[in-house]
């Protein structure tokens, strides 16, 4: 192709075998690799829903209502601007989840805030299911997301426990 030619190349062809440092790519990321994009998948559609579909999301919450007398109240003001923020935070997080893919040796890290976040969104969603006296409706729709905020607090955990310890793990920083 390039250069002289009539120049046949002499090294040796390529072989690939297990051993090949071509086909040793360590697997021991791909669960944690797996668990951050379905955690910056949530993530990111909740990011939507919150920041800019917020009646679409009141209604797949089973939410009825006059919304077109609803949106006239101050209540909707406030209540569209706290789900901006929300969503805002929601993109963050799963601009985080999406990055850490790319860098193995922190998955445990970006797993350890899944972690976080749905212990913390669990544990609101399952106060309220559990203690706060409101109707059996309510009760549902935070039973939905509880159920939603469990399943994801396990793909964190399992991503968590599987993801590839850095480096630098067990070694002392000396001065």
């Amino acid at each position: 192709f390039f250069g002289d030619a009539g120049h046949i190349p002499t090294h040796p062809p390529l072989h690939l075998s297990r051993s090949s440092p071509l086909l040793q790519r360590p697997m021991s990321g791909a669960l944690s690799s797996v668990a951050l994009g379905l955690n910056g998948g949530c993530c990111f559609a909740y990011a939507v829903l919150f920041g800019v579909m917020q009646t679409r999301l009141l209604e797949m919450y089973g939410i009825e209502g006059d919304m077109k007398q609803w949106k006239k109240t101050n209540a909707w003001d406030v209540m569209v601007q706290v789900m901006r923020i929300v969503g805002a935070f929601e993109f963050l997080l799963s601009f985080l989840y999406i990055h850490y893919i790319g860098f193995p040796e922190k998955h445990g890290a970006g797993l350890r805030i899944g972690v976080m976040q749905y212990t913390l969104l669990s544990i609101v969603s399952g106060y309220r299911v559990l203690f706060e006296e409101t109707s059996a409706k309510n009760k549902a729709i935070a039973l939905k997301s509880l159920v939603i905020q469990g399943v994801f607090l396990v793909i964190s955990t399992v991503g968590m426990l599987n993801a590839p310890k850095p480096a630098s793990a067990g070694k002392k920083k000396t001065k």
